[in-house]
Order: structure tokens, then sequence, then C-alpha cells
């Protein structure tokens, strides 16, 4: 009788379904969360006077780029916050949240001592 190895029939099943750590949208969040960095980093150090007194052209299209950027972030963080929370990106590692601390908690923690 043939010997079948059910964890790489498991792995392979999962990867070409897209299962838990082969999960395309997951990878898709992270793209977004490394694009509005990017486009964070660009805009902070982009000199609004600078650019709008320029009489250049290529500057005048990196205003126009800029402020697409600047117009569109509120609805990219939006997107990316939505995202996180319809992939359960957040709280994944329950070790490193910080949660509230009462009397309760405390107790319920300790065996009721």
């Amino acid at each position: 009788m043939e010997d079948i190895d059910y964890k790489k029939k498991c792995e392979e099943y999962e990867r070409r379904m897209g299962i838990g750590a082969n999960d395309p949208a997951k990878d898709g969040y992270l793209v977004l969360v490394a694009l509005l960095r990017q486009q964070n980093d660009y805009l902070n150090d982009f000199k609004l006077k600078s650019k709008i007194t320029s009489d250049d052209t290529a500057v005048k299209v990196e205003y126009k780029n800029a402020k697409d950027l600047w117009e569109y972030l509120p609805k990219m963080i939006e997107s990316v916050n939505n995202l996180k929370i319809a992939l359960k990106m957040e709280g994944e590692d329950s070790k490193t949240l910080i949660k509230p601390v009462s009397a309760s908690s405390v107790a319920s923690s300790n065996g009721g001592l």
C-alpha cells in the first residue's frame, strides 16, 4: 500500500485554494499598506510653496500628481483600514495587544483570589 503524506497534500490544497498563508487577499493588503507608506513619505517631503511658484512644466505636473495623492489619501486610508478589519489582520498576535485592566479582569485572571 502506498504511503500518503497528508500534510504535504493539505499544504498543496491550501496553496491552490489561497487559504491561510497563501491568501492573496492578505498579500494585496500588505501591498496597499506599502503603497500608503510610500505616499505618506512622498507627501511628507513635498514642499508645496516651491511647486506652486515654479514656472517649470515638469514641476507643475509633479504638483498635480501630488495633489491627486493627497486628495485621495483619506479614501486610501479608509480602504486600508476597512480591508484590515475584513481580513482580520489586526490582533493576530494577542500577546502584543494592550488590553484595559479592570478589577474584575484582575480577579478573573487570578482565579478569583
